[in-house]
Formats: structure tokens, C-alpha cells, sequence
């Protein structure tokens, strides 16, 4: 069953009452320049992003623990790994941190974590509360794990309690170590009364987070030590407690160059003050994004994720990309959705990705790191992102702006690169006409089929012809002056044509030819005899008339629905077949081999809405949904859209979701929803209102902020469609630009 717990509306917050769930549910904080990933116990890694390159900060073990001195019982309050009978025990998930509570022995405590705005320092509060009648004495233990041996070799690290610190500082010099953040450390509001910086000391050699020897005697050895494999930083505070008072402790970590900037940091950040100042900062970031768009539907749980939950995830998308790296299309999609919240980052973001395009028109796959591999598709996504971003704002500078090439000095404006884009994929066509499949496409799996120059992909092709009409249109509002689109538009029919003779097998269109001639997601295979994605993008393009549209989403529905989603491929292949890549590799339901991958889902649900589907796609959001009844066991968190579902044809964990957060999936929802579903769609020179909505949702609203203006925006059904402005009818399905105000909108649909 999903974990157990409930949303706190009020406070944007999902409390988990299950600290034990079917698998550890994810949250994550960050800035610019630092991350954290957290479990429901406010463990996990810490890692500062410096100079492209990570620096973990935090191993990941990070444990409060509670004694009472008189007895020499203690509870560690984040964790219980005892199993004690804890009177509550639970996590709460806000926006820009979480917080671990508990109640043992008549003592609340709680943990919280965040991140600040800005510096390489994660921030924790410590609260410890006396529920009972009499006086308590307590000892407070806050353990983490710090990393600091930066080349591996013990003999260059050392560690020291600092009273100037107010805590514990680990420094590391090593020959030719390159990393200038050689230090770190972990600092408190208030003096220590002991300390420990070993694991050994602390936990005993061979000793566990679960039972550590050092609480065992009044106080922590506070020993010095060199030569150290495995550091710790414990700081313990003896406390008295009177009955109903509450004591808190505020602790900073982080990295730094040198003691003095450690110093500095400890000093700005380990502090009441400063603590908050920075919850007040992530509430401030989170009410603005609720005044940018909010919806009102009849579902509760969409009503979270579009307003509140989405938005969170979309946001870590724009600044970490998928955690790992920031893929050059991952981000460019996350920008096309996020754009309506936060402009001003989207065009910073935009400049900074666009910098990671080749001269040829292609870019890089990942950058920070930086992954090159062949993929070809990464022009197609430039003008879904450029022209978001301009239908939003109407800054149509940004097309002036001028950046260099990943290997090339040059600096060229973004109309440029945008257009190197487009002549990229139209020159890089195979003997049949269709795209060059390269090292893959979107589908980052099948990574083998045209690693000789001769593939070709038919989604690509698809997806060309999306981009260079989204170019088109740009290009049409920029009024460009010498650029010669005279024979865009017959290369682009001349493409669809290709499409059309050498991709449709009956009832769906293949996925292309590998470099061996042979044909990919097509009736004759064995194995993998359709795709997901080919079928929903045709239809979001303007390949296929109506009806044809309608039975290849017929065909969609009739081979490769599942209980909770849809498949990715059918059927999953069993065979590694070197002529695909790696995709065959992987056990069957699992990633692109035949698992619901939610991001080809949420196109499944645009190309539902784009032949007025509403249904459909209402149920098809039903199907991924944590609560779903048909897939209990999946563990993924109430709060977050996952990467995939295991397929039904995985061997085992069907329906297991592995990886939450980290996908395209929470970007397209968001736009499924609010621009094709409620059909809000920003334009160059005005706000659309295309709605296709289901039949039960009868109640509809949506408050949309809209350069300079307030739309709020009312749906009536109706039978037939109608647009009013302020009480006045208007043409068409386009509301023209306000400069300011608040402005009531009604649709009849």
C-alpha cells in the first residue's frame, strides 16, 4: 500500500506517519551550488557543484541523539534504529526543507534541515522539548559523517575542535590535489561541552550508528587525531531541561578554503537568526511560485501537485537538471515548463545551456560532467525552449543575445544557434530521407542502432518537423531580416512524406532502421514490435489528419496499455541484440524495455488532448498516480512523479517505482494539465484558453499571472465554446495582452 501519511495543505507539506515505507521516499534541497538528497530520515549525501564538479560535502549519516543522564537511556530521535516505541515518529517534507519528529520518554525533539540561498552550508536545527512533570538532564548528540580525504591518502587530513569555531574543523593538504575546497566543518550556535572526530572513538571500532559506544560513558573522549580513514563530527551538549521548556540547538556544515572562511561561514550560518531568515527565504520562493498559477479542480491530489508539488520539482530540474548531471535536453524541457514561474531564471538558463551547442548545430548530451555521446536530437528541443520562453515574455532581445560554442570561440546570437540547429537535423538525413539516428535520440537506450552514419530514427524525423514548425513560428514573429525560409517549408513536407512512406507498419509508425538495414518497432520483429513515443508525437504533430490521428491513439490504447500506465515498448525485449544498443541489455519492464516510463506517458496524455480526448487523458493520470489501487506495491512518494513503473512483464516488483524525482515526467505533467487539459497556453501576443477537459470535472478554475496581469479564469460547461474578457465576448479561442490588473475570464466549453 503507499505510505502512509496525508498533505498538509496549509503548510505545502506531505507528513509521513510511515518512517518504514516500502522504500526510502526522497526529498531533496539545494541552491546554486549545493545539494542535498534526503531520505525520510534526513539522511543522504551533500554535495557542493564546484567548478563543474562535485564535492561531497556530507557522506550521507546524519543522526540526533537523545540520553538522559540520569538513567543512561537514550533514543536517537531521526531514526530509531532500535525500533522504540516512540509516541510519534514522523517526517514532514516542506518546501526547501525537511524535519524529522519524534517523542520518546517524554521528550519531543524534532531535526530540520535546509539549505541557504547561497554558499556551500547545509543548516540544521535541533529542538528539544520536556513533556513531562519533572526536571530532565539530557545529553544532545548531533552526529554527521564529513568527507574530507579528497585523494584518498589518510596521511593528509587532520581534524581539531576550534572554540573560536564553536565546533569541529577538518582540513586536507595533499601534493597536486587541485579541489581549493580542501576544508570542512560543523559548527553550533553555542559552546560544546565535548566532542568527538572519529568514527572509532565514537562508535567503538567495531561499533554501529545503532548502539555507539561513546554514550555510554558522561562525556565524549574529545581526543585530537591524524591519519585518520574515517572521520566523524559529534558534538554533544549536556542540558537541563525543566518540565514544558524547550531547548533548541542551531548547527551549520559546509566546505570552504581556508579556517577563516570556514570561520566565516559558521559564524553566518550557525545561528537562530540566520536559520530563520533562510525558512522565511524558501517560503518567500514558494508563495511566489503559487502566485504565478494556481488551479482549482475537482481532485484534490492534482490540485497539490499542479500548485504546489510539480512546481517543486520542476525547480530542482531547472537548477541540477537530473541530479546526476544537467542534460542538454533534460534542461531545456524543464525551462519550457518552469518558464511561467520564474522567467527571468529561464533566460539565464537558456544562455547558459545554448553554450553547450557544437558549431555544427548539435550539443552536447550532459554537461556538468560532461557526457558526449553521439545523440542527434538535441536541436530539436532549442525551439521549445526559446519559444516558451518568448511566448511568455515577449523579449524578443533574447534572440540577440550572443554566446560562444562548446568548440567554438565565436560568439553567435541565439537566433543563430537556433537556426545551425534546424540546418543541423535536415542535413544530417539518410537515404531514405529521415533523420540520422547517431548515437540515439530521445530514447537514451537505444544508443546502437546508427553509430554507423546509416540509421535512421523516425521519431526523430517527427520530432524535426515538430521543431522546424516551432522555428517557423518564431521566425515569423521575430521578422528577421535576410534569412532566407523559402525552402523550409518543402523540406519539411518532403520530410513528413518520408515519415509517412517509410514509417507506417499497418497500424502504428516503427521507430526507424538501424545501420543494418533493419527495421526497428515494427511487426516483422520479434520483440519490441511497437513504441510508445513514435505513435503520441505524430499526433502532436501535424503529420496525420484527425482521423488518422484518432486510430493511431485507438492503436496506442488497444497494445500497450497496462493497469497503471503505458508501456514504453511492447514486447519488451529478452535478446541482447547489439544492433539496438543497450536497451536490450536491461531485464525486461525495466527502463525503456517495456516499463511504464512516465515521461512517454505524459506525452501519451498531450497527444490525448490534442485530438480532444479529455477522457483519456484523465484517466491516464489516474493510471500513475501513487494511490492507484491496481498498483499498490509501486512505493513511490505521494509527493513527487517517478521516473518509471516496473512493467507487468518485469520478472519481479511489478509496478515498483525505483527512482523518484529525477525524470522529465513532472514538467510535462505540468504542462499536460494547465495547457492542454485547461488549455492556458501563454502566446506571443496574447493568453489561449483551448480547454479539453474531462466530462466530471465540472467545477474548473485557474488564477494565471501573465505579464503584468492577473487572469482569473472560470470554466463553465456549456456544450459549445465561448471566451469572455471582463464581461465581453471575444473572438476566437485568445485573450489579448493587458498591461496590469486583475481580469475575470470565462470559459464556455
Amino acid at each position: 500500500m503507499p505510505a502512509k501519511g496525508y498533505f498538509d495543505d496549509d503548510r505545502r507539506e506531505y507528513v509521513l506517519e510511515d518512517m518504514f515505507p516500502l522504500r526510502p521516499l526522497k526529498n531533496f534541497l539545494w541552491n546554486e551550488s549545493m545539494l542535498l538528497e534526503l531520505d525520510q530520515f534526513g539522511m543522504g549525501p551533500s554535495k557542493a557543484c564546484i567548478d563543474k564538479q562535485f564535492r561531497t560535502v556530507v557522506c550521507g549519516e546524519r543522526v540526533i541523539y537523545v540520553k538522559d543522564r540520569d538513567s543512561g537511556e537514550f533514543f536517537d530521535i531521526n531514526r530509531n534504529f532500535a525500533g522504540k516505541p516512540f509516541d510519534v515518529f514522523r517526517a514532514r517534507i516542506g518546501q526547501g526543507y525537511h524535519c524529522t519528529e519524534s517523542a520518546c520518554t517524554g521528550i519531543s525533539a524534532s531535526f530540520t534541515l535546509l539549505v541557504p540561498k547561497e554558499d556551500f552550508v547545509e543548516m540544521h536545527r535541533i529542538l528539544l522539548r520536556n513533556d513531562g512533570e519533572e526536571v530532565r538532564r539530557l545529553s544532545l548528540y548531533a552526529y554527521v559523517q564529513p568527507f574530507v580525504n579528497l585523494t584518498g591518502v589518510d596521511a593528509c587530513g587532520r581534524a581539531e575542535f576550534r572554540e573560536d569555531l564553536r565546533g569541529i574543523y577538518y582540513t586536507y593538504r595533499a601534493f597536486r590535489q587541485n579541489n581549493p575546497y580542501t576544508d570542512v566543518f560543523y559548527a553550533a550556535d553555542q559552546s560544546a561541552d565535548a566532542y568527538e572526530l572519529t568514527a572509532d572513538a565514537f562508535f567503538g571500532r567495531y561499533g554501529t550508528l545503532q548502539n555507539p559506544e561513546g554514550l555510554s560513558a558522561d562525556r565524549l573522549s574529545a581526543k585530537q587525531t591524524v591519519f585518520e580513514p574515517r572521520y566523524a563530527a559529534v558534538l554533544q551538549f549536556d542540558i537541563e531541561l525543566p518540565p514544558g521548556e524547550e531547548k533548541s540547538v542551531y548547527l551549520a556544515a559546509g566546505t570552504a578554503r581556508s579556517l577563516d572562511e570556514c570561520a566565516r561561514l559558521a559564524g553566518k550560518y550557525a545561528d537562530r537568526q540566520a536559520f530563520e531568515r533562510e525558512m522565511l527565504a524558501q517560503r518567500e520562493i514558494a508563495n511566489a511560485y503559487a502566485d504565478r498559477l494556481s488551479v482549482s479542480l475537482p481532485d484534490s491530489y492534482l490540485n497539490r501537485m499542479i500548485n504546489v508539488w510539480l512546481k517543486r520539482q520542476m525547480a530542482l530540474g531547472k537548477t541540477w537538471g537530473r541530479v546526476y548531471g544537467k542534460g542538454f535536453r533534460d534542461v531545456l524541457q524543464d525551462l519550457s515548463g518552469f518558464v511561467s514561474l520564474e522567467a527571468c531564471a529561464v533566460r539565464e538558463r537558456l544562455l547558459n545551456a545554448l553554450q553547450y551547442q557544437f558549431i555544427s548545430g548539435n550539443a552536447i548530451r550532459m554537461f556538468d560532467p560532461i557526457l558526449d555521446y553521439p545523440y542527434q536530437d538535441m536541436p530539436v528541443w532549442i525551439p521549445m525552449a526559446v519559444g516558451a520562453y518568448l511566448k511568455e515574455t515577449g523579449d524578443f532581445s533574447f534572440l540577440k543575445e550572443e554566446i560562444p560554442y562548446y568548440d567554438d570561440e565565436r560568439k553567435e546570437s541565439v537566433f543563430c544557434h537556433m537556426k545551425r540547429g534546424i540546418d543541423y537535423l535536415f542535413s544530417h538525413q539518410g537515404r531514405r530521407g529521415l533523420g540520422l539516428w547517431g548515437g540515439g535520440d530521445w530514447n537514451d537506450s537505444l544508443d546502437n542502432c546508427g553509430m554507423q552514419g546509416k540509421g535512421e530514427s523516425v521519431w526523430l524525423s517527427i520530432a524535426t518537423v515538430k521543431a522546424a514548425e516551432e522555428y517557423l513560428e518564431i521566425v515569423e514573429q521575430a521578422d528577421r531580416e535576410n534569412c532566407d525560409l523559402s525552402d523550409l517549408p518543402l523540406k519539411i513536407e518532403r520530410l513528413k512524406g518520408a515519415i509517412r512512406r517509410f514509417g507506417w507498419d499497418g497500424d502504428h509508425f516503427i521507430y526507424g532502421y538501424n545501420d543494418w538495414d533493419e527495421k526497428v518497432g515494427a511487426e516483422e520483429n520479434r520483440e519490441g514490435k511497437i513504441f510508445l513515443n513514435v505513435q503520441t508525437w505524430a499526433v502532436m504533430t501535424d503529420i496525420l489528419s484527425l482521423e488518422e490521428k484518432r486510430a493511431l491513439m485507438d492503436t496506442v490504447e488497444r497494445r500497450l496499455k497496462c493497469p497503471y500506465g503505458y508501456l514504453q515498448n511492447d514486447p519488451p525485449y529478452e535478446t541482447p541484440d547489439d544492433h539496438l544498443g543497450r536497451l536490450t541489455y536491461f531485464s525486461k519492464g525495466v527502463y525503456e524495455n517495456g516499463s511504464v516510463y512516465n515521461h512517454g506517458v505524459m506525452f501519451k496524455v498531450v497527444a490525448d488532448c490534442c485530438i480532444g480526448r479529455g477522457e483519456a487523458a484523465w484517466e491516464t493520470l489516474k493510471m500513475i498516480r501513487f494511490d492507484n489501487p491496481l498498483n499498490p506495491e509501486s512505493g513511490v512518494e505521494p509527493y513527487a512523479i517517478c521516473n518509471m513503473y516496473f512493467g507487468p512483464s518485469a520478472p519481479a516488483k511489478k509496478g515498483f517505482a525505483p527512482q523518484g524525482w529525477i525524470t522529465g515526467s513532472a514538467g510535462w505533467m505540468y504542462r499536460a494539465i494547465t495547457q492542454y487539459m485547461l488549455g492556458i497556453q501563454a502566446d506571443f501576443d496574447g493568453l489561449i484558453v483551448r480547454p479539453c477537459l474531462p466530462a466530471e470535472w465540472k467545477e474548473v478554475s485557474a488564477v494565471r499571472a501573465f505579464r503584468g496581469a492577473t487572469y482569473r479564469i472560470r470554466y463553465v460547461r456549456s456544450g459549445h465554446f465561448a471566451l469572455l474578457a471582463d464581461g465581453l465576448p471575444l473572438k476566437g479561442d485568445k485573450i489579448p495582452l493587458f498591461q496590469d490588473g486583475v481580469h475575470e475570464i470565462v470559459c464556455y466549453c
